[in-house]
């Protein structure tokens, strides 16, 4: 009777040693020929290559097969630790100019704003004044009254008179009619007493952000075309020089249009800097480390908004703090020598030897020493023959192809969350000025949190746009919980209550803003992505000029803007759950032998993972 058992083990004991004679052929000689399998394998796993290098969700480095720059400098080292955090340093400046508006444009008190008394010798009882000719609104305590400051009695202003310390001659049928001329004497001087941006007027100050928001838009498109001819090094350089010039002459000018032209010009010079620094920073990085960077960007703006509270609590004037807030760029330009150039923008004009000197100065940071000069120079001049090969770049309806329902949802996100983003951080204004400074830093806090939230949803899942549409759409609902505040609350205890209900949505939009700043281009394929990036921030931008306005609606109610915010929202949250990409960072997949694509017997394997134990 035959014995199987026993042809079974000789079996498996020649498919061993006939596995590691090939393994011996693979490693002494070239000749794939004996090895039949190992050559069908080879060319599946070719195959296989150039399939998922035409694959729109493939990575970025089988997409340039000659990337010899990123393969030297490696995913991350000291030298680009340095780098990026020299760069992101360039964000604080550049939010204290776009979050200034918050101390700039303090509300006055009831008591430093009034209509102009008739005459001067009314000046030493201004407060009786103020009861007798401003309308009365309401209570905001039992002792403390709610002030129109707006309009004024028709009849104060013309027969009022002063007898035994009283105010006489004020009839019983009042009327009113809106003040002409204002007088202030406020602790703080803010744009709004500068340039009498009371009343019907309030809206300038909204305008004011406006043009600094089109600034943004300006700078990016400005930089991007300038970067063309103009290393990203020196655009860097201009923007910081620029930066502090016009964020001195904005705090120094005296008159309304010029503030706000000064304030276009200082957003543009800050739209010079960390656009140029973010090309640098992500042309040096690879892999799961360049994503990091990217998603941890906003971190430095965040820490910016948390730190402008401390420079605006040294000042007592609007004029001071913009010269507060452009100074400290002279230490970015001391720091500007460590700041180095983007190699492949270098490489691509043909500045073989300024590239070779940064990755010779990576190398000595960065400890590397398995390379030699010679080989260095040759790499980096095949490279910069194939980078100055003439690339036809796709047209911007060939980037719409295939993916129109997630371009339309993730654009349609981006116009939501931008402007619920800076809409509730400009918000904060109107629920108080007496803990303005706490909930600034509060903000600041919760946009951390944010950042953090969407990046940990980046690299431990695929369904990140679903989980973070999910988490909008509930915090929207928390937020439009304040219309159930009672109306009998304290005011400290009604802030308190209004900044939870809103910092639950900032916490959840900057989680999102993080993830679709990092992951909106992986919807396209590689060669496109450049294109969508550049697309996608214009069309956010234009949206951002909407935001400011967002604010501006508190003088039909409290909440009014936080209700319009929580509504976009949800708007926002439904097209997030729409958007489908691929995961970002893919789970390294098990060690085989042998590709998913051969067929093998199980005898086979049986063989080889005895062999491996």
């Amino acid at each position: 009777m035959v014995n199987f058992n026993n042809i079974i083990e000789t079996h498996k004991k020649e498919d061993i040693k006939c596995r590691q004679r090939k393994l011996s052929c693979i490693d002494k000689t070239e000749d794939h020929n004996k090895l039949d399998m190992i050559d069908k394998s080879s060319n599946v796993l070719n195959k296989s290559e150039q399939y998922h290098t035409k694959d729109q969700h493939h990575t970025e480095k089988n997409f340039n097969t000659n990337d010899f720059i990123g393969e030297f400098l490696g995913p991350i080292g000291k030298w680009q630790i340095r780098t990026i955090f020299l760069i992101y340093l360039c964000k604080i400046p550049s939010s204290w100019f776009m979050s200034c508006i918050i101390f700039t444009a303090v509300t006055p008190q009831e008591n430093e704003i009034f209509c102009r008394p008739p005459s001067i010798n009314m000046s030493h009882y201004i407060n009786d004044w103020i009861k007798v000719a401003h309308p009365i609104k309401g209570k905001r305590t039992d002792s403390e009254l709610i002030i129109d400051i707006c309009n004024v009695y028709e009849d104060a202003m013309k027969n009022v008179t002063i007898k035994n310390e009283k105010f006489e001659n004020i009839s019983k049928k009042r009327r009113l009619v809106p003040c002409a001329f204002f007088e202030h004497r406020p602790a703080y001087t803010s744009i709004i007493t500068q340039f009498d941006l009371y009343c019907s007027r309030e809206v300038l100050v909204a305008v004011t952000q406006f043009f600094h928001l089109f600034g943004v838009l300006c700078g990016g498109i400005i930089t991007t075309n300038m970067m063309k001819y103009v290393e990203p090094r020196q655009c860097m350089l201009i923007g910081m020089i620029t930066q502090i010039i016009c964020g001195n002459l904005t705090g120094w000018v005296n008159i309304f249009e010029l503030h706000m032209f000064f304030r276009c010009l200082s957003a543009i010079c800050c739209g010079l800097m960390y656009t140029a620094g973010g090309l640098i920073f992500t042309d040096i990085t690879s892999e799961k480390y360049k994503v990091i960077a990217i998603c941890m960007f906003e971190q430095f703006w965040s820490i910016g908004i948390m730190l402008l509270p401390a420079i605006a609590s040294y000042w007592s004037s609007w004029s001071y703090l913009y010269m507060a807030i452009s100074f400290p760029t002279v230490i970015l330009i001391c720091l500007y020598p460590w700041i180095p150039n983007s190699p492949r923008w270098l490489l691509k004009h043909g500045r073989i030897e300024e590239t070779k000197q940064i990755l010779l100065e990576a190398a000595r940071v960065n400890g590397k020493t398995d390379f030699s000069i010679n080989n260095l120079e040759k790499q980096l001049q095949i490279q910069a023959a194939e980078s100055c090969k003439p690339i036809q770049e796709p047209s911007y309806w060939e980037m719409w192809r295939g993916q129109i329902r997630n371009l339309i949802a993730v654009h349609l996100a981006w116009s939501m969350y931008i402007i619920i983003y800076y809409g509730f951080l400009l918000n904060i204004r109107n629920f108080g000025r007496e803990y303005l400074e706490e909930n600034t830093i509060i903000c600041g806090v919760c946009e951390i949190i944010g950042t953090f939230i969407g990046l940990w949803l980046i690299m431990t899942t695929h369904r990140k746009w679903l989980y973070a549409g999910i988490f909008n759409f509930i915090a929207s609902f928390i937020s439009l919980g304040a219309h159930f505040i009672p109306s009998d609350v304290s005011l400290f205890e009604r802030m308190v209550l209004l900044m939870t209900t809103s910092m639950v949505s900032k916490i959840a939009i900057s989680a999102t803003l993080s993830i679709l700043m990092t992951c909106t281009t992986e919807i396209v394929s590689p060669d496109k992505r450049r294109l969508c990036a550049y697309t996608s921030t214009i069309w956010t931008r234009i949206w951002l000029l909407s935001a400011p306005f967002v604010g501006a609606t508190s003088i039909f109610g409290q909440i009014v803007p936080q209700t319009f915010l929580s509504l976009l929202n949800i708007i926002g949250s439904i097209a997030t759950i729409f958007i489908q990409t691929p995961r970002t960072i893919e789970n390294n997949p098990p060690k085989e032998f042998y590709p998913k694509e051969i067929p093998i017997p199980d005898i086979w394997l049986s063989s080889y993972k005895q062999f491996e134990k």
